[in-house]
């Protein structure tokens, strides 16, 4: 029902004119949601057979809830990364503690170098508002650490 190319130019479309050099699976689809405000009310259809009968099979209409979006984002990053490597992926070793030491969720980016048609790798190129991803951020950086305790500003030997 849902067309892996479409997705996958929808999705370079948005990493390519987002502020951030990535973003995490989340962040994309409300950026596609923005973009394209029916695409989360969209109605799909699939065959039923109730009877097991292969002759006549009925449709049925459904709309997908944000969960099943973002998984369907998530193998649609994946499989671009995995098979041409049109994406790039940028895992997080940090830890929420407040999460239960969960990870926080890996950043995808655009790879322009590695898209199958270069005439939108081109235009897309030049729409980006940055320029490519260096590889140094292409690793993950814990740049924020936890806030210190109640610290004082004068010490006692600075009074001499």
């Amino acid at each position: 029902p849902i067309d892996v190319k479409e997705m996958q130019g929808m999705l370079i479309e948005a990493l390519g004119s987002a502020r951030a050099s990535s973003l995490a699976v989340e962040s994309l689809w409300t950026t596609l949601c923005r973009a394209r405000p029916g695409l989360e009310d969209m109605v799909l259809k699939r065959k039923v057979d109730g009877s097991g009968d292969e002759v006549e099979m009925a449709e049925e209409e459904f709309t997908l809830g944000k969960k099943e979006w973002l998984g369907i984002v998530q193998d649609v990053l994946e499989y671009g990364r995995l098979s041409t490597g049109v994406f790039g992926r940028v895992e997080s070793s940090f830890k929420d503690d407040h999460a239960q030491h969960a990870a926080l969720p890996p950043h995808y980016f655009y790879v322009p170098e590695s898209d199958p048609d270069p005439d939108r790798a081109t235009i897309i190129k030049s729409m980006m508002p940055r320029p490519a991803k260096r590889n140094e951020t292409k690793k993950y950086k814990q740049y924020y650490w936890k806030p210190l305790g109640k610290v004082s500003r004068w010490d006692s030997e600075d009074a001499m």
